[in-house]
């Protein structure tokens, strides 16, 4: 049976939209638009829809990039496809970010990768690949840089090139919705959650809100 979904990620500062059709890739519309995610979304996501001639009555469901990430576009990216899904009775399929990345070089099966956070702190994940589609092997952890440049290697990274040589060689990943969405077609079945609405980011990460002392 076809499934359409329509596929967000906002956990960058590129805000990207995809319709996934089975497992083609039908249009994709992505620019890099630092904390202006929450004014581009709805253009982002008619201009995609228009231009493979679908409506939103056509969507099976939406797939967003659920963390680790950028707090504030996860949770942008989150809250409108609660409201869209809400709306129009749509299910979510989550689909975890550095995963995502992963199967961006699925040609190469990395088995590990680095997402920047903030200062010198990055998210690392590890995986396990089957036919050429990767799975979680290990939780996110968050740890500093510098325990990654002792000489181990390193799948890829996201977003980390000031730590790195030029010639370090390895492999950048840009965020794309089409990779969530290609994703969230194969792990259908198993990840889609038919009433969403109490689905939060994975922040990993703890953020602490600091009350100010009178």
């Amino acid at each position: 049976m076809s499934k359409v979904i329509l596929s967000l990620e906002t956990s960058s500062t590129i805000c990207s939209t995809a319709i996934i059709e089975n497992d083609d890739v039908l249009s994709c519309v992505e620019e890099l638009c630092p904390r202006e995610h929450n004014e581009r979304l709805p253009q982002f996501i008619k201009t995609t829809l228009a231009d493979c001639n679908k409506t939103i009555e056509d969507v099976d469901a939406l797939a967003i990039s659920i963390g680790p990430g950028s707090f504030t576009g996860l949770r942008i990216g989150l809250g409108f496809s609660k409201g869209l899904a809400y709306s129009k009775g749509l299910p979510i399929i989550p689909v975890p970010t550095i995963l995502s990345l992963a199967f961006a070089l699925r040609d190469f099966e990395p088995g590990n990768g680095i997402l920047h956070s903030h200062a010198k702190k990055i998210f690392y994940q590890e995986f396990d690949w089957k036919d050429n589609i990767p799975r979680i092997k290990d939780k996110a952890i968050v740890n500093d840089i510098d325990a990654y440049l002792d000489g181990r290697e390193i799948g890829f990274h996201s977003n980390c090139g000031i730590f790195f040589g030029t010639d370090d060689g390895i492999q950048e990943v840009i965020h794309s919705a089409r990779h969530i969405g290609l994703l969230a077609y194969l792990f259908f079945d198993e990840w889609i959650i038919d009433r969403p609405y109490d689905l939060v980011p994975d922040y990993i990460a703890p953020f602490e809100i600091k009350r100010s002392v009178r």
